[in-house]
């Protein structure tokens, strides 16, 4: 199978909260570039893939589940964090600051990605991808500029 890919923060959080929740696992991360699958039940598969390019701060844990009752994956304007989140998140680096809702124990909070580019694909509404699908998304495609 061949992606389609998709991009847009308003795109990928419609493609997530057309299902009743989201439990995502990051699956793969190098030097610069981060995976993050979604899905409703890890036994079957997965039904989103989000990839990050030109990775240079990341604050969230390996697993985390999101209700999807309300905004979960949004794209944050630098000058409303508070001083302290925008000198560590951009500590030497720059991009886009990506940020998930998430479903904590005591309280919401947000994952954050600070990346260059972000796309994604999902499959069809329903169905389920296999973990092994896609296996080399880290291929040379993703490392030299997601061309093709």
């Amino acid at each position: 199978m061949t992606p389609d890919y998709k991009t847009g923060e308003q795109a990928l959080d419609a493609a997530i909260r057309a299902y009743p929740w989201m439990d995502f696992h990051l699956v793969a991360y190098d030097e610069v570039s981060l995976i993050v699958r979604g899905t409703l039940d890890l036994s079957y598969g997965y039904q989103l893939q989000i990839e990050f390019g030109d990775v240079g701060y990341l604050d969230c844990p390996m697993t985390w589940r999101t209700a999807t009752d309300a905004q979960v994956f949004s794209k944050v304007d630098p000058v409303t964090l508070r001083d302290d989140a925008r000198e560590r998140f951009f500590d030497g680096n720059g991009g886009e600051v990506f940020r998930f809702a998430v479903e904590g124990v005591h309280r919401p909070w947000f994952a954050h990605v600070v990346a260059a580019r972000m796309r994604f694909f999902a499959a069809a509404h329903g169905e389920y991808l296999s973990w092994s699908d896609q296996a080399g998304a880290f291929d040379s495609r993703c490392r030299a500029g997601w061309e093709g």
